[in-house]
């Protein structure tokens, strides 16, 4: 049986945690790597008062114990969609799901980051609260499922959904992302079935992405053609780039105390200059990184993998 010291919770299909098994490994350090869309193949005894998590992959048996060092954890915890799948396929994801995030009980290990965490950490409304708490610059924002007075006609506003969208149309995935519309289209609109965040619009703007790790700071902007984008960067992610950049200290240190403040040890943060003004917008507790390994060089794999074995 082999003991494990570092565990690591994944996907089969994602490369983001490649880079961290992979460092795992060059530090010859005993991890184990469980992927959900595999667990079926796995084998599990787990005797909870015991502390004792046995894990069978093929022919070989992974322990983990109580004295389980870290825990590598980058996946949502909000259902983002509800499946139309069959009953054994709501049984399979809804109750692996909740044997993921009943492996908390190993606390004595370091998270990155913990489900219960992350689980307040993604309620957007809570995000902006804390940002503004901490001194952070804030765009106006409101919550509508109707028109509403405090709505401009005259101005144009951010809209975008109160929890990131996925929905299914067949096969097909459909996301969602933040749109420019006017005041008076928002009032015009039908909004009943589903409230939406209304956002006072920051532009012109350059958009930020700053990845946190405890105490480390990854800084880029992302820019087209050396300016900065309209709307949602997102939609233009292949024709961007993403350029290292130095962001005040100041601005630094609020990121990593609203990271603290949410008991994350990792979180991506959007913010947007405008006229030389820092805005917060949100933060992602689980929000992919590998891409700025790709196009920036930045090192976020090895400062992960030191927090988690530090």
């Amino acid at each position: 049986m082999n003991k494990v010291d570092y565990l690591v919770i994944a996907d089969s299909k994602d490369f983001t945690s490649d880079y961290i098994t992979i460092e795992l490994n060059k530090r010859n350090k005993n991890y184990l790597r469980i992927n959900r869309d595999n667990f079926n193949s796995y084998e599990i005894e787990w005797d909870v008062l015991n502390e004792v998590l046995k894990i069978g992959i093929q022919d070989t048996i992974y322990v983990i114990n109580k004295d389980l060092k870290g825990v590598y954890y980058r996946a949502p915890v909000y259902i983002r969609y509800y499946s139309q799948s069959n009953y054994e396929e709501q049984l399979y994801k809804s109750q692996w799901m909740a044997f993921v995030k009943n492996i908390i009980c190993f606390e004595n290990a370091k998270w990155i980051n913990n489900p219960v965490d992350t689980y307040k950490a993604e309620n957007k409304m809570l995000q902006l609260k804390y940002a503004k708490e901490l001194g952070f610059l804030v765009p106006k924002t409101v919550v509508i499922n109707s028109s509403s007075p405090l709505i401009n006609e005259e101005k144009l506003y951010a809209v975008k959904s109160i929890d990131t969208l996925f929905l299914r149309n067949g096969e097909e995935e459909c996301f969602l992302y933040t749109n420019t519309l006017s005041g008076e289209n928002i009032n015009n609109a039908e909004l009943r079935l589903a409230p939406l965040t209304i956002q006072e619009l920051i532009t012109p703007k350059i958009d930020l992405r700053i990845t946190v790790i405890e105490n480390n700071v990854y800084s880029v902007k992302i820019i087209k053609n050396d300016n900065g984008i309209k709307d949602d960067w997102r939609k233009e992610k292949e024709d961007v780039k993403f350029i290292p950049i130095n962001i005040p200290k100041e601005i630094e240190n609020k990121c990593i105390k609203l990271i603290q403040k949410l008991g994350l040890k990792y979180g991506a943060i959007d913010m947007a200059i405008c006229n030389n003004n820092y805005y917060f917008i949100e933060i992602n507790p689980t929000g992919e990184w590998a891409w700025l390994v790709e196009t920036a060089k930045l090192p976020i794999y090895k400062s992960i993998v030191n927090v988690l074995t530090e």
